[in-house]
């Protein structure tokens, strides 16, 4: 293709009408209220560059947490010239497929062509109307659903498929890989505030560690956390183990943290809508942010960057 606009064949094509905006360009209503809308956004995420319409799901999650309900999605994108167009259709495809399942329409899309990139770069942002950014207090529990580290676990069986199956069993390998079906928890936060979240805040780059520290943050509080009491799966601990990563601080799309006062009554209803949930720890006065480990207690380092770029990874597929 060549550097600059799609042409309007290809645009029409592989974009408008993948994305079902007909040759307008769509432009629905992304805009049409200013009050009341909340946004959320979403660029290229570890292990999944090269599946960019996880970014909506990674913005859909955002939204629900702060108690919004998800509208309209933005597609900014540039590819490379080398790029085929039956890949700009397919990427447009997906996109489109799983903003449907989000319930969501696209309102606007812009992809430019050029060489100064190697890879399809995309950037989604969703609108959502209401919403409400909702802070944890001292007392309350703090729960965690389903498991951390899912998403990032998913992405490293996927990449390094061939090197794993030489290391373990291939049903742990097939297993790990379909974590990513776990990836949405727009549902999950929504029935959390039903049954009487106080905050809730969607897991994501950097893990649990970094979701505790800024929970905390954000609301000016302390926390004791218990690293036994964190849900793991067992797939998780041989991957990173193997890879010498720490699957607290590993890419966690799929998992929510919430504060509560009614966290036997929060874990009862999302258990029995099939969302398995664990208490953690407690909200504190004060500043302290204390990882227990049986009789071991720590202090919570600051955020670190996601596990998936750290040094010593040997793998580039993605």
């Amino acid at each position: 293709m060549q550097a600059g606009e799609l042409k309007e064949a290809v645009r029409n094509r592989s974009v408008y009408r993948q994305l079902h905006l007909g040759t307008a360009g769509g432009q629905k209503s992304c805009h049409e209220e200013s009050a009341g809308l909340s946004v959320s956004s979403a660029g290229p995420l570890p292990g999944y560059m090269d599946m960019p319409w996880c970014q909506v799901t990674a913005a859909a999650n955002s939204l629900a947490a702060d108690q919004a309900e998800g509208r309209f999605v933005s597609i900014q994108g540039c590819i490379p010239t080398a790029y085929e167009e039956a890949g700009l259709r397919e990427d447009m495809r997906q996109f489109a497929a799983e903003v449907k399942r989000n319930g969501m329409e696209v309102c606007d899309v812009n992809i430019q062509v050029s060489d100064q990139v190697n890879a399809p770069q995309y950037f989604v942002t969703a609108v959502g109307y209401g919403g409400q950014r909702s802070a944890v207090q001292p007392g309350q529990e703090l729960v965690v659903t389903r498991q951390i580290a899912l998403a990032g676990t998913a992405a490293l069986a996927r990449t390094c498929e061939a090197e794993l199956y030489r290391r373990f069993p291939f049903w742990l390998v097939d297993r790990a890989k379909g974590f990513d079906g776990w990836m949405s928890v727009v549902d999950a936060a929504q029935m959390a505030y039903r049954l009487g979240a106080a905050a809730v805040y969607n897991v994501a780059q950097g893990g649990i560690f970094n979701a505790l520290w800024e929970m905390a943050e954000r609301a000016d509080v302390g926390l004791e956390a218990e690293l036994r009491a964190i849900p793991v799966k067992q797939e998780t601990i041989e991957i990173c183990e193997y890879f010498d990563l720490n699957p607290y601080y590993l890419y966690s799309a799929g998992c929510l943290l919430i504060g509560t006062e009614q966290a036997e009554k929060l874990i009862a209803g999302l258990e029995e809508a099939g969302i398995p949930a664990s208490v953690i720890g407690r909200v504190t006065e004060g500043n302290d942010r204390i990882i227990r480990n049986g009789e071991n207690r720590r202090f919570l380092d600051r955020p670190k960057r996601d596990e998936w770029w750290k040094a010593g990874l040997h793998f580039t597929s993605v």
